[in-house]
């Protein structure tokens, strides 16, 4: 897992939140293109923003979409709610 290429994708949002086609496209090229492990919620994108839905949304596209893929799921937050 800490080898190779590690993609670290933004988290696509639209003005109701998460824009969850782009996520999956974008979950789509990166495992096309034969990445070796995601890291997500974590230094990149909008994680700071979401709230625990949203959060388990997200994790819930990676996994399916990741392909066997390792990934690594952030679990910091900026919140206290």
């Amino acid at each position: 897992m800490f080898t190779g290429l590690a993609a670290f994708p933004l988290t696509p949002m639209n003005e109701r939140g998460i824009n969850e086609q782009a996520l999956i496209q974008l979950l789509k090229r990166l495992t096309s293109a034969k990445v070796d492990s995601f890291g997500v919620l974590g230094s990149t994108g909008s994680y700071v923003y979401l709230n625990r839905e949203e959060l388990l949304r997200v994790t819930q596209l990676v996994m399916e979409y990741a392909e066997g893929i390792p990934v690594m799921i952030g679990i910091s937050t900026l919140r206290t709610k």
